[in-house]
């Protein structure tokens, strides 16, 4: 009886403390939609989530794991992630976000599922972070690079470096400035090689949408780390100038 009385007070202290962390452990988001144009629309279906982002409300709308975002044939969206990467996104495409960001530090990590379209990303170097972009047939592992993917596996680079890896054979590739690949609709081979200027001008036509008259703005985002402990990140922003 006596091991029983000293096991019992254990056992709930340990399942006091486990409840006092879980309930100062608090999800962050992973990016901002800084800018767009009608329509976007961000869903989660794990949180019964569905949203159609306003231009007079939802400029700033937090992107969290596991939420899509989807632009119609007129939308473009412009997405701040933690790490200070940022992602244009064409019209009528759909990406869904994952990924974790630590409460206490820096590190991030970042997957992009682009399930349909096309977006050009600016990643910031990562360090010991990881940032992720995959589709149907690739999968795109980046450190720090401008470069566009489409979802039918296609991949360019305007500076840096991106590895491009098959998704079924597993084939790898490194591209640099001014490269491509296109790997093939069962996600086996892989065809790459250099673009003409030409080329590149064509691919990164329309990016400019989301980078017009943009001047910059450091907002603070405050958060409780899993000890209960007001911290805050600062994050650089962009804002529409006046014309």
């Amino acid at each position: 009886m006596k091991i029983i009385r000293i096991i019992i007070p254990i056992v709930l202290i340990l399942a006091i403390t486990c409840m006092d962390v879980k309930a100062f452990q608090v999800e962050r988001e992973i990016g901002i939609v800084r800018r767009f144009k009608p329509d976007v629309t961000v869903t989660n279906l794990d949180k019964n989530k569905y949203k159609e982002l306003n231009l007079s409300e939802d400029i700033g709308e937090r992107l969290y794991s596991g939420d899509s975002l989807f632009t119609d044939s007129e939308g473009f969206a412009l997405v701040y992630f933690m790490d200070k990467s940022i992602a244009k996104v064409k019209p009528n495409s759909l990406l869904i976000i994952n990924g974790d960001v630590e409460l206490s530090s820096k590190v991030s990590n970042t997957m992009i599922n682009l399930q349909r379209g096309e977006l050009f990303l600016q990643v910031q170097p990562q360090g010991s972070n990881e940032f992720e972009v995959y589709t149907s047939r690739t999968l795109a592992s980046v450190k720090g690079t401008d470069f566009g993917s489409k979802s039918d596996g296609y991949v360019w680079v305007e500076e840096g470096q991106v590895d491009v890896t098959a998704l079924n054979s597993g084939q790898t590739i490194s591209l640099f400035e001014e490269m491509y690949a296109q790997v093939d609709e069962d996600g086996n081979n892989i065809d790459s090689g250099m673009l003409s200027q030409a080329q590149l001008r064509n691919l990164n036509t329309g990016y400019d949408e989301m980078a017009t008259d943009l001047i910059p703005k450091e907002i603070i985002l405050k958060f409780r780390d899993q000890n209960g402990q007001l911290r805050e990140i600062r994050v650089n922003v962009y804002e529409e100038g006046q014309n």
